[in-house]
C-alpha cells in the first residue's frame, strides 16, 4: 500500500503508533510524509531516525527548511525543539537525508487509486503544468539559496493567496482568509488530487481536488494518514488524549 502521513513535527511516538495502526510492512508498503517532519514536537531526532528506518519518503516543509538553514548557519536559531537533533552524532547524515527531499512529488495511480501530487503547503495559481514545475523546483541543487527561493517558499508556506500568487500570512480557518486572499486550493483546477499538510487550524479535510492531512498532532490532535489505493483515512490519537486502560 501507498500511504501519505500528515505533519509529524517531532511526534515520534504517534508516528510509531500510526505505523502499527496501518500494519506497515516495509517490504510491501511505501510511506510519504507531507513535510514538517520535525520541530515543535519533543522528538525530532527520534522522528528522523524512525523515518529513515522505515524507508519512508516525503517532501520538505517549512519547519524542515528552518532546521536546515539553522544547521548550515544560513540564519540564526529561533526558539525550537531541535537541541537533541543538532547535538546528535548522526546529525550530519540526518540533515543530508532531509535536504535531499523534493518539494513537489507526483504519485501515479496505483491499484485503482487516484493520481496524486504531494506538497507541504500548496500550489501557486499559475502552476498548471505540474510535471514541468516539479522538475524546475526539484532538479536544482538543494543548497541554501534553493531553500529560500520563491518557488520553494511558496510551495512550503502558502495557505491563502490571490489569483496572481500574492501570499497572506493568515493561518487560521480557510473561511477567514482576508479579501482579496482566498485558500490556495480554490485556484487549483487539475484532475489529480493534491495532498498537503501545513494548515493545522484547517485540520483534515477533503474536497474534489485537494486533501489536507495536517490534523495538528503536535498540538494534541490526531496524526492522519491516507491510503492512495483504497482512499482510506487512518488516524491515531495524540498520546496525551488516550484514556488510561
Amino acid at each position: 500500500m501507498h500511504w501519505i502521513v500528515g505533519d509529524v513535527q517531532g511526534c515520534a511516538e504517534e508516528f510509531e503508533d500510526l505505523l502499527h495502526a496501518i500494519a506497515f510492512r516495509p517490504d510491501d508498503d511505501e510511506i510519504y510524509l507531507a513535510g514538517d517532519l520535525i520541530n515543535r514536537g519533543p522528538q525530532s531526532l527520534e522522528t528522523l531516525n524512525l523515518w529513515l528506518t522505515t524507508g519512508a519518503r516525503g517532501v520538505l516543509g517549512n519547519h524542515d527548511i528552518y532546521a536546515l538553514g539553522a544547521n548550515s548557519g544560513r540564519w540564526s536559531r529561533r526558539p525550537d525543539t531541535l537541541a537533541a537533533l543538532f547535538d546528535a552524532d548522526e546529525a550530519p547524515a540526518l540533515f543530508t537525508a532531509l535536504r535531499s527531499l523534493p518539494v513537489l512529488v507526483h504519485l501515479p495511480p496505483v491499484g485503482g487509486g487516484r493520481e496524486a501530487w504531494l506538497v507541504h503547503g500548496g500550489l501557486h495559481p499559475a502552476w498548471t503544468d505540474l510535471p514541468a514545475i516539479a522538475a524546475r523546483i526539484n532538479d536544482r541543487p538543494h543548497d541554501d539559496d534553493w531553500l529560500t527561493s520563491s518557488d520553494v517558499t511558496f510551495a512550503t508556506r502558502v495557505r491563502c493567496c490571490t489569483e496572481t500568487g500574492e501570499r497572506s500570512p493568515y493561518d487560521r480557518e480557510p473561511e477567514g482568509c482576508p479579501a482579496p486572499f482566498r485558500p490556495w486550493d480554490e485556484f487549483y483546477r487539475g484532475d489529480a488530487i493534491v495532498v498537503h499538510g501545513h494548515w493545522a487550524s484547517r485540520g483534515h479535510y477533503r474536497n474534489e481536488r485537494t486533501m489536507g492531512l495536517d490534523s495538528g498532532c503536535v498540538y494534541g490532535g490526531p496524526l492522519t494518514a491516507w491510503c492512495q489505493e483504497t482512499d482510506r483515512i487512518v488516524q491515531v490519537p495524540h498520546r496525551s488524549q488516550r484514556r488510561p486502560t
